[in-house]
């Protein structure tokens, strides 16, 4: 069985559904409650708060592999990978594979830094307890331009400047590549960097929708704060708010790039375009 920590979120929702469409069994672990919802798919849901070791230890019992997706902007983020890992190191957990970021190494990014701890010592528990690990380091989500609110709203609201350029990846692509991992052997010791090819600003991809769609959506460039309640009230501290502001300056200043050569790779097929992820999305909701 495989544990996958975060599992009602954003990410993990979408990781879910594909791994349990391959027949994979899974356990779905979150300290929200909407992790029972996950249960349609036919996977086991466990709600649990991942800051207690006892509720980490009672996720792990009976699985042999996890595939450890971290929480959004909390300010122990690398303690609780931390205690996951070890946790998987006692119960002699056969595989580990961790969601990171492509470059942990950019400083500027508060949650990069904190994967890039935890990164460090997965690889160090690899090295004196002989842990089977694989870090995957996504770029970031196209899921973040969500299609259906584009369509509904007739605009994209940004927290950056609307004229920088990010690389992308569709979270589809990095849930293959988080089977492929967990169901092949060869992978240990590995950190893949995943990357799609497109590189787009946020009105780059306005205008690809609205090429699309024949609609006339507008690129709306908003401060961080407006971005907030998006989130819930009450569901963000100091902590998240600065993250998130440090998150909007860099992409602004400097935007985020990477090489599509390792996820080309691992697929064994170009990766999903963002055009392609338009398309899809817009046929799973019935856009028409």
């Amino acid at each position: 069985m495989i544990l996958v920590t975060c599992a009602a979120g954003g990410v993990g929702r979408r990781v879910v559904k594909v791994l349990a469409e391959k027949g994979l069994e899974i356990r779905a672990f979150d300290i929200s409650p909407k992790v029972a919802e996950l249960a349609n798919l036919g996977v086991e849901t466990m709600q649990g708060d991942a800051r207690r070791s006892e509720d980490v230890a009672k996720a792990l019992d009976g699985c042999d592999q996890v595939l450890y997706l971290p929480p959004m902007f909390v300010y122990d983020e690398s303690d609780i990978a931390k205690r996951c890992i070890d946790e998987a190191v006692k119960q002699n957990i056969r595989q580990f594979v961790m969601m990171s970021v492509t470059h942990p190494n950019m400083s500027t990014l508060t949650q990069h830094t904190q994967k890039l701890k935890a990164e460090e010592y997965l690889i160090y528990k690899g090295l004196s307890d002989h842990l089977n690990y694989t870090i995957l380091q996504p770029m970031h989500y196209m899921h973040n331009f969500l299609v259906p609110s584009v369509w509904e709203s007739g605009s994209y609201d940004c927290f950056y400047t609307k004229t920088t350029k990010l690389s992308y990846v569709d979270v589809m692509d990095v849930a293959e590549v988080a089977a492929k991992v967990l169901t092949e052997e060869g992978h240990q010791n590995a950190t893949y960097e995943l990357v799609g090819k497109d590189f787009l600003s946020p009105v780059d991809m306005v205008e690809m929708f609205n090429e699309i769609t024949g609609r006339d959506a507008i690129c709306n460039q908003i401060d961080v704060e407006a971005i907030l309640p998006y989130f819930g009230n009450g569901k963000y501290d100091s902590y998240f708010v600065q993250t998130f502001k440090n998150l909007a300056e860099t992409y602004g200043k400097y935007g985020i790039a990477g090489n599509s050569n390792v996820l080309t790779w691992l697929l064994e097929r170009q990766p999903t375009t963002f055009e392609e992820y338009i398309k899809r999305e817009l046929a799973e909701n019935n856009l028409n």
